[in-house]
């Protein structure tokens, strides 16, 4: 399998996905559209599963690329192509399918908690200041009291509204870059979220 990625901002790759996709030998190719790569070019059928990482941009602006980006998604489902979406990305995916994607009345930045549908509770980085309506068919995996957290819909696509790739450098990054300085994170406060997101990765592209 090979794994392509969608990146839109220096700041946010894929951290421990990376580890995953060495360990199982799994090659990746990366665009950026954001800095004109010709996504429109692509053939979704040569795709084997996408990955649509975060950005600091709105899935609401009016720029050529986003609308691209989401033809792909829709072709990719299609055609039963797993696709995972992070933060941005996982709003992406709601756009894609015709769900609303809205300003929040307060941004979620820094860890925070989100909840399963049994209640089980999970620390993650949050880093978004727009919200994902539910997308019509989809099953709720994560949420808190803010907003909708996570949904996979089609078996194949999952969303998540957090970041659980992410490094404690991923994190002085992303904030440097947003001009948000974060304060030091402890790596044991991210190793369960990253542990979900193998299992995840496994159940998309293993």
């Amino acid at each position: 399998m090979k794994l392509t990625v969608m990146q839109h901002a220096d700041a946010e790759g894929l951290g421990v996905i990376q580890n995953w996709v060495d360990k199982h030998s799994i090659e990746t190719v990366t665009y950026r559209p954001d800095q004109g790569d010709p996504i429109a070019q692509l053939n979704p059928a040569d795709i084997d599963g996408l990955i649509v990482l975060g950005g600091p941009m709105s899935v609401n602006d009016d720029l050529a690329w986003l609308a691209a980006e989401r033809i792909l998604i829709r072709s990719l489902n299609k055609l039963n192509r797993p696709v995972l979406g992070i933060c941005w990305g996982a709003q992406q995916i709601t756009k894609a399918f015709g769900a609303n994607v809205y300003p929040m009345e307060k941004p979620e930045e820094g860890i925070g908690t989100v909840r399963t549908s049994d209640g089980t509770l999970l620390n993650v980085f949050h880093w978004h200041g727009e919200a994902m309506s539910r997308l019509p068919g989809s099953q709720v995996l994560y949420e808190n009291d803010q907003a909708l957290q996570g949904f996979k819909y089609h078996d194949r696509i999952v969303g998540l509204q957090f970041h659980l790739e992410v490094t404690p450098t991923m994190i002085t990054a992303m904030g440097t870059a947003a001009g948000k300085p974060q304060g030091p994170v402890n790596e044991a406060i991210l190793a369960p979220g990253h542990k979900v997101l193998n299992g995840i990765l496994e159940q998309l592209f293993g």
